[in-house]
């Protein structure tokens, strides 16, 4: 049934794909889900399609283990039946009709594949569920098949048909099984290949400046560059990449790459075979489609598969809003204050310059509002640096990297005006000096509000700011005149330094 009001439920989803079977059990917010429990086998189940057109045996007999294993853990949490996507080996394979019967019977569970054009317009709800502006082409590589889809924010609420395709050209299917056997000229001989299935895929593809990547290949594959440029962030959602930057890693990862990929340290070796044949991929992708800037995503057929559950109504909601709800719950020192701190806070909007869009402002503002006063239960002399970590990582959808951590440095800001972050190399590597004096503004902003009003939601209606030429006037109704103290008057007075302006108090 489609979630209608904003009340928090889990959702339980298995997709089984040609090498991993996944249990994801989500937490739902509003238009924001979260994974609060994950669990994958790399069963293998389409390794051996190429060679002999049915599913591996050990494949099968893992993922029968897997399955039995998942639907127990559902049925003892109390979960509604699961969501399911089965993808390319089980559509494929020639005994593939036999083990769903197996599965249904054993399990209860109708593993049933869906069609590749449904994996792919999954996929594509998949990319805006974490962040409804995307635009460009999401390719999703699994075991045996490539998902391309034109996103565009139009297909939000699925009034829109998703324009698709999948091609059998993940690496089960396009070099066989026993791909840590593969060297450089094996990987080499494939292109030809790959290059003429890429170049008969529709025009409506073409066009797009940005290539966003899903599937576990991928991700690892930007693991390893990040470990490899030391990027400061330890995080993949929204990792960005610049082309060039991505065509170096991905020609690196089948050639030079190719051995150290296949023994990097703490990877399990049926997901690092596949990792030289990724980065032959998105090479070839790249030579296709010549986008400027490849997003890597942990969003893709699962978060899809969610996505499709909500109500229309839910779908329009702002998914980075509905997360900084959701994880400030029971952790802010005071309930219900973000909404009316936005509004107060709202007209020094056009005086941040953080570089941001104006849109990008407000959402980002109204999420640090949401955030205020987080950190409840931490020790206060510790607080402003645990904040910052948490916000940092926080499961919410919707930011760039550097939006992240603009968010992180505007709470860590509401603490502190002096000290530097934790991660503070983070801060330097992603944020320009614009950036950060805007998010010192919204840390005193936020300062100011909570100061004025005892983080007194309904007494912020009493009080109201205004940008007029050089000055920054702060008004209170006139039965609040008390409460103007010498701090108030302190905080109003930073918060116009660091604008720029003068400060100008009044009853009204």
């Amino acid at each position: 049934m489609p979630l209608t009001h904003q009340k928090s439920r889990e959702l339980a989803v298995i997709d089984i794909g040609s090498n991993s079977v996944r249990l994801v059990i989500y937490h739902i917010f509003g238009a924001h889900f979260t994974p609060v429990y994950n669990e994958k086998i790399l069963a293998g189940l389409g390794r051996d399609l190429k060679q002999t057109g049915c599913l591996s045996v050990d494949g099968k007999r893992k993922c029968r283990r897997a399955l039995a294993r998942f639907s127990q853990i559902i049925q003892a949490r109390g979960l509604g039946a699961p969501l399911i996507g089965a993808t390319a080996a089980l559509r494929e394979a020639e005994d593939a009709p036999d083990f769903v019967a197996l599965i249904l019977a054993e399990t209860g569970l109708d593993i049933s594949p869906i069609s590749g054009q449904e994996e792919a317009r999954l996929a594509a709800l998949g990319l805006l569920s974490s962040n409804d502006r995307r635009s460009g082409i999401g390719a999703d590589l699994g075991g045996a098949s490539l998902e391309l889809v034109r996103v565009d924010p139009s297909l939000k609420l699925g009034n829109t048909p998703v324009q698709g395709v999948s091609l059998p050209l993940g690496p089960f299917d396009a070099v066989g099984g026993r791909l840590s056997e593969l060297d450089t000229q094996d990987y080499a001989a494939r292109i030809d290949d790959l290059d003429r299935a890429l170049n008969q895929v529709p025009a409506y593809l073409d066009g797009e400046d940005r290539l966003y990547l899903v599937g576990g290949a991928w991700r690892n594959l930007a693991t390893v560059h990040q470990q490899r440029t030391q990027y400061p962030m330890r995080t993949l959602q929204g990792y960005p990449l610049k082309a060039a930057a991505a065509q170096d890693l991905a020609h690196w990862a089948w050639t030079d790459g190719r051995e150290a990929l296949l023994n990097w340290p703490g990877m399990r070796k049926a997901r690092a075979e596949t990792l030289p044949y990724a980065g032959l991929m998105l090479e070839r992708l790249i030579n296709r489609f010549s986008p400027k800037m490849i997003v890597v995503s942990m969003a893709g057929l699962r978060e899809g598969l969610v996505w499709n559950t909500l109500s229309d109504t839910i779908k329009s909601r702002d998914a980075l809003i509905d997360g900084c709800r959701d994880f400030a719950r029971g952790f802010v020192q005071a309930e219900h204050f973000g909404p009316p701190l936005y509004q107060f806070l709202s007209p020094l909007l056009p005086n941040f310059e953080s570089g941001f869009t104006s849109l990008e402002e407000a959402r980002l503002l109204q999420a640090a509002c949401h955030l205020a006063g987080l950190g409840k239960n931490l020790h206060p002399d510790y607080r402003a640096e645990l904040v910052f970590e948490n916000v940092l990582y926080a499961p919410v959808a919707g930011l760039t990297h550097r939006q992240r951590a603009f968010l992180s440095l505007s709470l860590f800001r509401t603490y502190t005006a002096k000290r530097m972050p934790p991660a503070e190399t983070v801060i330097t590597t992603l944020l320009d000096d614009a950036q950060r004096h805007a998010a010192a503004c919204i840390g005193e902003a936020i300062r100011l509000g909570i100061v004025i009003t005892g983080r007194t939601p309904n007494l912020l209606s009493d009080f109201e700011l205004e940008v007029s030429g050089a000055e920054l006037h702060l008004r209170c109704a006139v039965h609040r005149q008390a409460m103007m103290t010498e701090q108030v008057e302190y905080r109003h007075e930073k918060l116009a330094k660091l604008l720029g302006l003068v400060p100008i108090f009044a009853a009204s």
